[in-house]
């Protein structure tokens, strides 16, 4: 396909999902063309269309990312609503077979303070999404391992595991998560100011037992984009380096994460998540097969 007809297709699966947005807001889904095999799960619970959050939102609030992957028909989009009780950050995914919808996957994202910066998630970033050099391109594969190997990293408590660059900002819920300004931290945040490696290698991870049903539903090679759909787990008793345990209680996270990539190296990670029972399935399955492969 040629980089015109891209641009094309990107913008008319973004098209696509704004569509589906106004229908949320308008509480019609009459316009949208659904697939006969149509799926639709919000948090990882399958739900009719039109349940779930879609009954407490009253407003979008503008602005928010788009994540389109060409080749498979799929746009992802993070924004903010306004429901009765007050903001939520949110991420929904499409995917699009010719011009009908056979997937919907939401998550929503109450407060997580002090984890929780909505206006960042609505702030255009052109730098993160800027078109890489095609000599700074890595392959679907290679992204895709690249992904891997920060989950691994993550389970192994070794951030030699992952190419990392140094700087690279991790931002959770729109919150600066590492080479923060020590500062403005507070007490039992320190670690934010360490890099990605060092916090990784330094066990401030230890408490996430295992990072599984790891799917990979997106990818844009041209802007270095690797997207994962994934479930942390928290049993509740493993402590961090300080001895402290951060929850007490078990739970499994379940997260939207989008890598930035460049010259083989993660430049960048940005995430959304929110909380949900321990053991959690994701609604997807067990994850995407995985086949280690080299990237050097």
């Amino acid at each position: 396909m040629s980089f015109v007809n891209r641009g094309k297709e990107r913008q008319r699966l973004i098209s696509i999902m704004d569509d589906y947005l106004a229908a949320v807001l308008a509480r019609n889904f009459s316009g949208l063309k659904l697939a006969a095999n149509f799926k639709h799960t919000e948090n990882g619970v399958a739900l009719p269309l039109g349940a779930g959050m879609v009954r407490t939102i009253r407003s979008k609030r503008p602005g928010g990312q788009y994540f389109v992957d060409v080749a498979t028909g799929q746009v992802e989009h993070w924004g903010v609503v306004v429901e009765d009780a007050g903001e939520a950050i949110y991420g929904v995914r499409l995917r699009v077979n010719g011009l009908l919808i056979s997937e919907i996957e939401t998550l929503r994202v109450g407060n997580t303070e002090p984890y929780y910066f909505p206006d960042v998630i609505l702030k255009e970033d052109p730098g993160f999404h800027e078109i890489i050099p095609a000599d700074q391109r890595s392959s679907r594969e290679e992204l895709i391992e690249i992904a891997n190997r920060y989950f691994d990293a993550i389970e192994h408590n070794d951030g030699s595991m992952v190419p990392v660059k140094g700087d690279c900002q991790r931002l959770v819920n729109g919150a600066e998560d590492t080479v923060a300004d020590v500062s403005a931290l507070g007490e039992g945040h320190e670690h934010r100011a360490l890099s990605v490696r060092d916090q990784i290698s330094g066990g401030h991870y230890a408490y996430i037992e295992g990072l599984r049903a790891r799917r990979f539903p997106l990818i844009d090679e041209e802007r270095g984009f690797v997207l994962a759909h994934v479930l942390f787990d928290h049993p509740g008793d493993l402590p961090g380096p300080n001895g402290s345990v951060p929850f007490g209680t078990p739970n499994s996270m379940v997260a939207f994460e989008i890598f930035k990539v460049k010259s083989k190296s993660v430049d960048a990670v940005w995430a959304i998540c929110y909380s949900v029972p321990y053991g959690s399935a994701s609604g997807w399955g067990e994850g995407s097969p995985r086949s280690a492969i080299d990237i050097s």
